[in-house]
This record gives structure tokens, C-alpha cells and sequence, in this order.
């Protein structure tokens, strides 16, 4: 299986230093939808057999234009951001200076921020979510390419699981960039070939 990543676009949350997770379900803006839009002349769809977004409008609203709507798009819960709980919809730099140890030395929310938000969702929530998602696509698309539109946190935690490494060793991950893995399904084995890319390496023009 090829499997592609894509943080979706640009939403208003992003713009407003507001912090947006399962709960929160700000539309792409303006600048989000351009930039979707730039990019899916770039995209090879032709090679793409199958797209799965989160059901959160950002995301799934960066699948529809990153396909131009000519692909069906599967939605899944397990995509969904981390559920920030109490921290939903809060801006993030006033949070930071008031709990800095809820934060990395780079200013992402760590698992720390647990002590501070209430009905929140830890860091391994969210891999045993999306590993219970990819264990699933792996038998399903074993001998295709697979696209999948979610999130920044939800990434990471693809590659925390699929790598076997801490998500707390995993950046930032961009709007609309591009992560690329080959995976030998069969014997499990997975190869990472591109992260956080602007534009995909492998299945771009």
C-alpha cells in the first residue's frame, strides 16, 4: 500500500492562534481554500485509488479540493484531531504562558496539558485510534494507494505508530503538507519516504 498524509488547509482557528480539535469545526478560510485549490493541479488523482478524510469540515472540505470532487471521500472518526477538552476553541498563547510546562521547548501542546484540561484526550488516545484505522486500511487497500486528509496532531500519531517511535520526536506538521509511506502490508514493514512536505514527491506532477 502507498499511503499519503495531508493536514488539511488553512481554517479560521489557524489564523486566530485558537486552538481546534475534535470538538471545534472551523471552516477552511479564504487563504485555505486558495491554497487547497493551488495544489490540485499537482496532485496525479489517476494514481489514487482511494481518499479518506476526518469528518471535521477543514479536512474533509481539503479532500473535496484537492480532488476537484472527482474522488469519493470516506469519512472516519478515528481521523478526528486530539480532543483538547477544556482547552476547545481557547486561543493558545495565553494557555502556554500560564501552564508552559503543559508545552514542549517549541511551543507544541505536550501530554503534560492532561493536568490542566478536563475530558481531553492523550497522546496515546489518539495513536490507538488511528492505529485500529490503518490496521484496517492495510488489508483493505493492500495493493493501492490510499490518500488520507485529518489532522496535525493525527498525524503524528500516524507516525508514532507506523514507526514505532514517541509522537513527542515528531514536529509540527504543516497546513496542507505531505507525508509519504510505502508499506510491504504482507510482512508489515513500513518506509517512510517523505514528511511534511509541501507538495507530495510520489504522486505529484
Amino acid at each position: 500500500m502507498k499511503l499519503i498524509l495531508v493536514r488539511h488547509s488553512i481554517s479560521n482557528h489557524n489564523l486566530n492562534d485558537i486552538i481546534s480539535g475534535a470538538q471545534s469545526n472551523p471552516e477552511l478560510s479564504e487563504a485555505g481554500i486558495e491554497k487547497a485549490a493551488a495544489i490540485y493541479p499537482k496532485l496525479k488523482l489517476d494514481q489514487i485509488d482511494q481518499v479518506y478524510a476526518s469528518p471535521l469540515k477543514r479536512a474533509f472540505q481539503t479532500a473535496e479540493i484537492l480532488t476537484n470532487h472527482e474522488k469519493d471521500i470516506i469519512t472516519d472518526k478515528r481521523l478526528l484531531e486530539m480532543n483538547f477538552g477544556s482547552w476547545e476553541g481557547k486561543h493558545a498563547t495565553p494557555l502556554y504562558q500560564k501552564y508552559p510546562d503543559a508545552f514542549d521547548f517549541v511551543g507544541l501542546i505536550g501530554n503534560n496539558y492532561l493536568k490542566y484540561a478536563e475530558n481531553a484526550e492523550s497522546y496515546q488516545d489518539v495513536i490507538d485510534r488511528v492505529r485500529s484505522f490503518y490496521d484496517e486500511i492495510k488489508v483493505k487497500h493492500s495493493d493501492q494507494t490510499v490518500m488520507v486528509v485529518c489532522h496535525g496532531f493525527t498525524i503524528r500519531a500516524f507516525m508514532a505508530a507506523l514507526l514505532n517511535v514517541k509522537i513527542e520526536k515528531i514536529g509540527a506538521v504543516n497546513n496542507v503538507s505531505f507525508t509519504e509511506f510505502n508499506i510491504d502490508a504482507e510482512h508489515d514493514y513500513v518506509q517512510l519516504m517523505s514528511f511534511n512536505q509541501d507538495l507530495p514527491i510520489y504522486y505529484g506532477i
